[in-house]
């Protein structure tokens, strides 16, 4: 009897054994991740906010600005977020704070795991109307200066009345960081030089991306700069994507874009027939009408259809046979001569100087070294300098 109980305790003991490892091997671990994915804000009325917010991650707090038109103030809202599976946030999701006078409001979300958090610094940010359109590229930084990042490339910016940094300017070196990595300034594709007419200037190369790129079938890696943004988390599955274009227009009808230029470049094959052709840089400017999306955001141009979009309100655009080449016998960028520019706007709907008023008008300037950049062919070492950039507009009284 004695024996018997032992075996049966025996295989008891074995049965739970058995069952706590399998418990063990197979329960996943708790997840880590501490991030917000998604910012919802349902009491601003629809329309307000401009494209996404933009995070700026570091090792410690991370700054989330949400840029709102220039005509609305916020004041007492409800911000929603989505978490990283298993993620906590405090305050909680949909918590009434002031965010009036672009006030800071702190929030800390914790993983899964309990152990893991991340602070965010929320700010509203009315977006800065501009009552002047002048664009010197004088005022650059570097990204690792306020990034939690080793990467070096140049970030142009301007400055409001009160002295602010505003980051009007966007540009793909993010997107080829993946490539240059912590390569210096200038041998990325957008990068400030002193070869300008005065100042400093925006000097845009046509880079290769290496075999990193050719793998992804995006050999090369066209320097632009244009008013907007550029999104790097849409860099490698969406690239056309990653650059949204526009910021609030609300002074003036556009009619036309001057600036000084000068560029230097050469011939690569056409990947589609095979020949031989000329690369050209690409410079224009668009005015137009942001859709809105079913969350009530604001819906910028990108590279699919900054061009061709039907609602678009006029654009200009600088013809190829209007472009001065530098001589056959400059070998250097810097030994031509800079070249004056101007392109008018033409018309492809009707201008209306209410919503120029309400804030139903966005602008975009983009200069590009290579013609096809945006489906990354070109030939590698295309340069153009640009500088002294502005925009002519006209009031409804003139």
């Amino acid at each position: 009897m004695l024996k018997h109980l032992h075996r049966r305790a025996l295989r008891m003991s074995i049965l739970l054994m058995a069952v706590f490892l399998f418990t063990t091997c197979t329960q996943e671990p708790l997840n880590k991740e501490a991030d917000i994915t998604e910012i919802t804000i349902p009491d601003m009325p629809a329309g307000m906010i401009i494209g996404s917010p933009t995070i700026h991650p570091s090792l410690n707090t991370s700054e989330i600005v949400i840029e709102v038109k220039g005509i609305y103030q916020p004041g007492m809202l409800s911000p929603q977020f989505v978490l990283t599976a298993g993620a906590t946030i405090s305050p909680a999701s949909g918590t009434t704070l002031d965010f009036s006078d672009e006030k800071e409001q702190h929030y800390t979300v914790t993983g899964e795991d309990g152990k893991w958090k991340r602070t965010y610094t929320i700010v509203v940010r009315p977006q800065f109307v501009r009552s002047e359109f002048n664009y010197n590229f004088d005022l650059f930084e570097k990204y690792n200066e306020n990034h939690a990042s080793s990467y070096k490339f140049d970030v142009f910016y301007e400055l409001t009345p009160t002295g602010a940094k505003e980051y009007i300017w966007g540009s793909g070196n993010q997107g080829f960081a993946l490539t240059g990595g912590s390569a210096a300034a200038d041998k990325y594709p957008t990068y400030a030089t002193t070869d300008s007419k005065s100042g400093t200037a925006v000097c845009l190369v046509t880079r290769s991306t290496g075999a990193f790129g050719a793998l992804a079938n995006m050999p090369i890696a066209a320097g632009n700069i244009f008013l907007g943004t550029f999104d790097a988390s849409s860099a490698m599955k969406d690239p056309m994507k990653a650059t949204r274009f526009g910021i609030p227009h609300t002074v003036g009808e556009p009619q036309e874009v001057t600036f000084w230029y000068k560029f230097l470049g050469g011939s690569y094959t056409d990947k589609v027939t095979g020949e031989t052709v000329l690369d050209w840089p690409s410079m224009y400017a668009v005015l137009f009408e942001p859709e809105i999306d079913a969350n009530g955001n604001i819906v910028l141009l990108d590279g699919l259809n900054v061009l061709t979009a039907p609602n678009i309100i006029s654009a200009a655009q600088m013809k190829k046979e209007d472009i001065v080449r530098s001589e056959t016998t400059v070998k250097e960028v810097g030994e031509a001569e800079f070249t004056f520019a101007s392109i008018p706007f033409i018309p492809r709907r009707e201008f209306d100087y209410q919503k120029l008023i309400n804030g139903n008008y966005y602008i975009t300037i983009v200069f590009s070294s290579s013609y096809k950049g945006d489906t990354f062919e070109g030939y590698v070492g295309n340069t153009l300098i640009v500088d002294e950039v502005r925009l002519i507009t006209k009031t409804a009284e003139e």
